[in-house]
């Protein structure tokens, strides 16, 4: 169905994406089972994530996203940011740009340290929502960024079963019906944390979580245990948290790189 298609693989600080330039509407965006399919690593491209990036009348461009596992995703952080850093790669938005995904306006621009994504304060957040069961686990909070986050806290992050604690916390019936993504976060000092992330949509730690960054330093802020700006250590590289009084001027910060393009031969493997 997309034989000859061409993509462009990104990584920003370690999510990858598969991007697709949609501004002349090649894809509907009801092309689940093809992105489930190009996500399959080893077997195809293989992402956390893919990207459409399209036409606006009123900004520089959209941005679609969907999880590896073809469903649609409320929004990414650092798909975001990879999309921003392609628009200015490709001369189809400036240094200082606007962007809409599903409705909600985004601005990022780029800076020394990469590229910085501004968002909108947080939908809702709860504090120790008293759902974590583990003696290991220490009770952070609930946040949704227009995408549902639960962070808890403990001593080594580098000693958490993600997988298994994630996967468990996912599904929790207290995050029913969507579900949430867990975050594992490890205060360093004032102003440095490390994270783990297990994705919903994934359903798999990735390398990092632009969101979910967000959503550690928010409740880690609440908690008075770091102050901003933060730096975050994940596990593909270093982001910073900032933001102001009620989390308004909230912005995410590091790295994406295009790593290359290609053309789908054939992507129905």
């Amino acid at each position: 169905m997309k034989q000859g298609r061409k993509f462009v693989k990104i990584s920003a600080t370690g999510n990858d994406f598969i991007l697709f330039d949609n501004r002349q509407t090649i894809d509907r965006g009801d092309e689940s089972e093809f992105y489930r399919s190009i996500c399959r690593r080893r077997v195809s491209v293989g992402a956390d994530g893919v990207l459409l990036l399209e036409r606006s009348t009123e900004h520089h461009f959209s941005m679609r996203y969907f999880n590896a596992d073809g469903s649609i995703g409320e929004m990414c952080g650092n798909g975001a940011r990879a999309a921003a850093h392609y628009a200015y790669t490709n001369n189809i938005a400036p240094a200082t740009m606007s962007f809409d995904v599903l409705g909600v306006v985004y601005h990022a621009k780029i800076v020394e340290n990469g590229i910085e994504l501004s968002m909108p304060p947080p939908v809702s957040y709860h504090l120790t929502p008293g759902v974590a069961e583990e003696s290991a686990l220490r009770e952070g909070a609930y946040f949704d960024v227009g995408v549902p986050h639960y962070v808890v806290f403990v001593d080594h992050v580098d000693a958490i079963d993600v997988i298994g604690l994630g996967r468990k916390y996912r599904y929790h019936d207290s995050f029913k019906p969507r579900g949430v993504n867990v975050n594992f976060v490890e205060i360093v000092d004032k102003t440095h944390l490390k994270i783990r992330t297990y994705e919903r949509g994934v359903e798999d730690e990735t390398l990092a979580c632009g969101t979910g960054t967000i959503s550690t330093v928010m409740t880690a802020y609440l908690q008075n245990l770091v102050q901003v700006p933060a730096c975050v250590d994940t596990r593909g590289g270093h982001l910073m948290v900032d933001f102001g009084a009620d989390f308004k001027d909230l912005t995410l910060s590091g790295m994406a790189r295009i790593i290359y393009s290609g053309e789908l031969i054939d992507p129905e493997i």
